[in-house]
C-alpha cells in the first residue's frame, strides 16, 4: 500500500472505496483511503497495517476517552511507544486525531496465537495509558507487519507512528 496513513473506524456500512473491512465482536471495522471523508469516530492509522488478505486477529483497541487530549510527547506515551518496539505483536499503529495528540493505539496478534497465549492483552503497553478493550477481528483487515527498526519512536507531521519518514 503506497499511502502512509488511512482512516480506521467502526461503521454501519464500509464506505465506498474502502481498503478493507472485517466484522468484530463489536461491529464492522473498516479502513478507507486518506482522501476519503472522515466519519464520526474515525482515526488515522498507519496504512501498512491494513491487509485485505490478512488473517483473523486478536486486537487491543486502546483509545483515549472522548474529550481527553493526550500529547504524543507525554512521558507515558513515549514510554509506551518505546515498549511497543520490543513486543511480539503482529502489528501496531498509533491512532491520531490531530497533529499533536494521540487518540490511542491498535495492536494485534493472529487470533490463533492469542488462543495459545492468554496473556497477550496485558502485554500491550498502550493499555497502560488508555482504556483498552479486546476485539476479535475477522480476516481481511489487518496483516502482519515487521516491527520498525528501533530505537526510533518519533513521528512527523501528525502522522501515526510507526509511519516512516521525516
Amino acid at each position: 500500500m503506497s499511502e502512509r496513513w488511512c482512516w480506521l473506524g467502526f461503521v454501519d456500512v464500509p464506505p465506498e472505496g474502502a481498503l478493507a473491512a472485517a466484522d468484530t465482536d463489536e461491529g464492522t471495522l473498516a479502513a478507507w483511503p486518506a482522501e476519503g471523508r472522515r466519519q464520526s469516530g474515525a482515526v488515522r492509522v498507519a496504512a501498512h497495517v491494513v491487509d485485505p488478505a490478512g488473517p483473523a486477529m486478536a486486537v487491543s483497541w486502546a483509545q483515549a476517552p472522548r474529550g481527553v487530549r493526550v500529547l504524543f510527547d507525554d512521558p507515558a506515551v513515549v514510554a509506551a511507544t518505546r515498549a511497543a518496539l520490543g513486543r511480539r505483536a503482529a502489528f501496531v499503529s498509533t491512532m491520531v486525531r490531530d497533529a499533536s495528540a494521540i487518540a490511542g493505539a491498535v495492536t494485534g496478534i493472529e487470533a490463533d496465537v492469542a488462543d495459545r497465549w492468554p496473556g497477550w492483552f496485558s502485554d500491550d503497553p498502550f493499555a497502560r495509558v488508555f482504556p483498552a478493550r479486546r476485539l476479535r477481528v475477522g480476516p481481511g483487515l489487518f496483516g502482519r507487519v515487521p516491527p520498525p527498526a528501533g530505537p526510533v519512536h518519533q513521528r512527523y507531521g501528525g502522522l501515526p507512528w510507526p509511519v516512516a519518514g521525516f
